[in-house]
């Protein structure tokens, strides 16, 4: 099969119904009006991540075990000057989690922008590669990664995988923290995750993730306010949409 997906995701797109009130929530944390795209943000030198921001009508916020994006994640170095940043903006800011996966130790709060979009901030001492290494002075780096709740993980895996895409390593946890950040119905929820990103681990990186066991209703935002779609180069140069066997909303670019 010829791939149709570069290695690792180039964009995502966001739907708003006030796409300067978007901008201006996402120059809150660092980003930067796109001069090469109208209307997007970006931020990161040399992994640039961009937002691509258009309008569109209102749409509902993702809860319990709704399949579709699940947050928009960023680090910080200080998740107290992340938590005074959104509120100084007015958004609406979740509870604080301390999360353990393996050896990994990290603190997490869910930001909810405009159009209650889902920005998740992250401190990690032992985080991947971003742009805070290189500038001391950043609170906040470009976009992390992307995750996006589906059916079954495995089987969008390889469906990535047959496009192109490059999975990583499987990992299957079940943490309270989680459950707590997220806000989910239950006290302790398995979650099975991957990702997906090129061999350099660079940035932006999906996040394919399964709540093991629980059902939830059905991705249908791909026109609405709030996260709409991840986003990749098409190394054949064609500009459309499709979606995986999962709902998961793929949007193309030459």
């Amino acid at each position: 099969m010829t791939a149709s997906l570069s290695a690792s995701p180039t964009h995502v797109v966001i739907g708003a119904t006030d796409p300067e009130r978007m901008r201006a929530f996402f120059a809150a944390f660092g980003f930067v009006a796109d001069l090469e795209r109208e209307g997007s943000m970006v931020r990161g030198a040399g992994h640039r991540t961009e937002l691509q921001i258009d309008e569109a009508r209102a749409g509902r916020r993702l809860a319990d075990y709704d399949r579709g994006p699940r947050g928009l994640d960023i680090y910080t170095r200080d998740i107290s000057a992340t938590v005074a940043a959104a509120r100084s903006f007015g958004a609406e800011v979740g509870p604080v989690a301390d999360v353990a996966i393996g050896s990994m130790q990290m603190r997490q709060v869910t930001v909810w922008g405009p159009d209650d979009l889902p920005l998740v901030a992250i401190e990690n001492s032992s985080r991947r590669s971003s742009l805070l290494d290189t500038d001391p002075h950043a609170l906040h780096s470009e976009i992390h990664s992307l995750v996006w709740a589906v059916d079954d993980r495995d089987c969008d895996s390889a469906w990535f995988a047959d496009q192109g895409a490059v999975p990583g390593m499987n990992l299957s946890f079940a943490e309270p923290a989680v459950a707590t950040f997220m806000k989910l119905p239950d006290p302790v929820v398995a979650v099975d995750m991957v990702m997906l990103a090129d061999d350099e681990n660079s940035p932006i990186r999906f996040e394919l993730l399964e709540f093991v066991d629980r059902p939830g209703a059905a991705f249908t935002g791909a026109d609405q306010a709030g996260i709409q779609a991840i986003g990749y180069t098409d190394p054949q140069g064609t500009e459309r949409r499709t979606v995986s066997p999962g709902g998961v909303v793929v949007d193309l670019r030459n």
